[in-house]
C-alpha cells in the first residue's frame, strides 16, 4: 500500500474477509468518526429542511417520493468519501488501491405511519439479465444508529453464490424480479453509526420498513477501479465535482450547484475524484 493508507491497520480482519467471501457482505466497523457520521446527518436533515428532533417535519405534504436524498456535494459527504478507513474497506475488497469513488447521495427513511404497511420489494441495481455478471459491489454508510426494525440495510446472505444456478431454474419467460425473494433467507443487518456495509451487486437487497420511532439515515459509498488513464473520464469526474452537480449518471445543477460550496479534497479525496492519478 502507499503512504495514504500503509500506517492504517486493516479495517477488514481474517474473519472478516472469510465471512464476506461466504455471505457476499460485510460490515466494516467505524470507518468514519461518530463526528463526521453526526455532521453528515446534519448535513442532509439541513437539505431537507426539517428538524432531527421533530417528528412533524419528517412527513411533508406532498409527500416524498422515495426516501433518497439528493444530497452529493457537502463537504461532509466528501470527507466521509475520502476517509482513509472507507478506501482501505474497498482496497480489501478490490484487492488493489487505485480506486475511484462513486457520486452517490444520501437518504432518510423515517419510521412508517401506516400500521398495515408492508416491506418494501428487494431488488438487483445491476442488469441480472446480463449474464455472467461482474464482479462489483455497492456500499452504504450508517450515519446513526441503527436498529434492526429501523429501515436497515435488508439482503439475502449468500446468494451470490447461487446466483447462476437460481437464474438457470427459473421457468423461461419469467421476470427474476418479480419472484419472492425475502423467500430466500433476507435478513436485516443492524449496526452503529460509523459502521459501513458494503455488498456484492448480485445480492438481492433493499431498506427494509422502518417500524421503529427514529429514521434511518444514511450516505451511499461505493468505490471501483480507477480509470484514469481515462482522461475524458478524469475531466467530467472533476467537472462534476467543481461544479456541485447531481450524482448517478445525471449531472444536472440543482439545488447543491447554486447554493452550495465546493468541497475541499485530501491528498487521497483528490486521487479518489481522478483529479490526480495514483501512478
Amino acid at each position: 500500500m502507499s503512504a495514504l493508507n500503509d500506517l492504517q491497520s486493516p479495517v477488514l480482519s481474517e474473519a472478516d474477509l472469510q465471512f464476506w467471501e461466504e455471505n457476499g457482505y460485510v460490515i466494516a466497523k467505524k470507518v468514519v468518526s461518530p463526528a463526521c457520521a453526526t455532521r453528515a446527518a446534519q448535513a442532509i436533515w439541513d437539505f431537507l429542511e426539517m428538524d432531527h428532533d421533530d417528528p412533524d417535519t419528517w412527513y411533508p405534504d406532498p409527500p416524498r417520493r422515495s426516501i433518497m436524498v439528493e444530497i452529493y456535494q457537502h463537504q461532509a459527504f466528501w470527507d466521509n468519501r475520502q476517509s482513509p478507513r472507507v478506501h482501505q474497506a474497498f482496497s480489501q475488497i478490490w484487492d488493489t488501491e487505485k480506486l475511484w469513488v462513486s457520486f452517490d447521495r444520501g437518504s432518510m427513511n423515517p419510521p412508517t405511519r401506516d400500521p398495515n404497511a408492508k416491506q418494501f420489494d428487494m431488488h438487483w441495481d445491476t442488469n441480472v439479465n446480463n449474464r455472467p455478471v461482474r464482479f462489483g459491489v455497492q456500499g452504504v454508510l450508517y450515519l446513526t444508529d441503527t436498529a434492526e426494525n429501523q429501515g436497515a440495510f435488508q439482503c439475502v446472505p449468500g446468494f451470490h453464490n447461487i446466483f447462476e444456478d437460481w437464474f438457470d431454474q427459473l421457468p423461461e419467460g419469467e421476470d427474476p424480479r418479480r419472484q419472492d425473494l425475502h423467500a430466500l433467507g433476507s435478513i436485516r443487518v443492524p449496526a452503529n453509526a460509523g459502521d459501513l456495509i458494503i455488498w456484492r451487486t448480485t445480492l438481492p437487497h433493499f431498506a427494509s420498513l422502518n417500524t421503529a420511532d427514529r429514521p434511518r439515515i444514511v450516505q451511499y459509498i461505493t468505490m471501483n477501479p480507477a480509470n484514469d488513464s481515462n482522461e475524458e473520464a478524469c475531466r467530467s469526474r472533476v467537472n462534476w465535482w467543481q461544479e456541485r452537480l447531481t450524482g448517478l449518471g445525471r449531472n444536472t445543477k440543482e439545488k447543491e450547484h447554486y447554493h452550495g460550496k465546493t468541497a475541499e479534497l485530501t491528498p487521497l479525496g483528490r486521487k479518489l475524484l481522478g483529479m490526480d492519478k495514483w501512478d
